[in-house]
């Protein structure tokens, strides 16, 4: 693990130089305090996965690139099976990246496992709504998705392509868990907000309070919630 917080903490640092920017703008932009950044950058804090999202955000890099093992200077990028990062939140969900970065991109690839009842924009909350492009394919059990108000039952097999500028939400349905793929074309400087929402939508009620543990796997744990 202690390699792994090296390496994001050089990330930081560099491309903090190389952007120009000081602690305090760097703060500004993220949204997280320049104090903080400074521990980050000096390994002095284990740092949430909700601020690396803010500070990945405040870099305008994806979340990826600074968690990826190798820096993404190609074009080009190959990701093997067991290499895949995964992100599990507490028992009740999973996240699993599946592609590789390529410099300033804007698609994303996720496997997510929801809980039943659980995912995006549940009743009671605030629909989601963002600009780009979204498409759900459900690899097992039911997803319910509401687009402006119209309903879609979506299962296993099926797809579901949409304009996410439009409130809309998903949530696993039928009373079971729900495994879907979920590939997202969106400006770069909203993906660290999209993987924070995606995270919190597989069941976990704060980021805030969940520690990141990096095991020589690639595998990402949160850890308290």
């Amino acid at each position: 693990m202690d390699d792994d917080l090296k390496r994001i903490a050089g990330r930081i640092r560099r491309w903090r130089d190389e952007a120009g920017l000081t602690l305090q703008q760097l703060g500004d932009q993220s949204g997280v305090s320049a104090s903080t950044i400074h521990k980050i950058e000096n390994l002095q804090t284990v740092p949430t996965i909700a601020v690396l999202l803010k500070v990945a955000n405040g870099l305008n890099r994806r979340p990826s690139e600074l968690l990826a093992e190798e820096d993404t200077g190609k074009q080009v990028a190959i990701l093997r099976r067991d290499d895949r990062q995964q992100l599990v939140m507490n028992g009740h969900g999973q996240l699993e990246h599946l592609i590789g970065m390529i410099p300033r991109n804007r698609l994303d690839l996720w496997r997510v496992r929801i809980e039943p009842g659980r995912g995006a924009g549940r009743p009671g909350t605030e629909a989601w709504r963002f600009h780009g492009e979204v498409v759900l394919l459900v690899e097992d059990g039911r997803v319910d998705v509401e687009v402006a108000g119209e309903h879609f039952v979506i299962e296993r097999g099926d797809s579901i392509h949409f304009d996410p500028s439009l409130p809309h939400r998903w949530i696993a349905g039928g009373g079971k868990a729900a495994t879907l793929l979920v590939l997202a074309i969106i400006p770069a400087r909203l993906q660290g907000d999209l993987m924070a929402r995606i995270a919190m939508a597989t069941g976990t009620s704060s980021l805030d309070a969940a520690r990141v543990e990096i095991g020589g796997d690639g595998r990402i744990e949160a850890a308290g919630a």
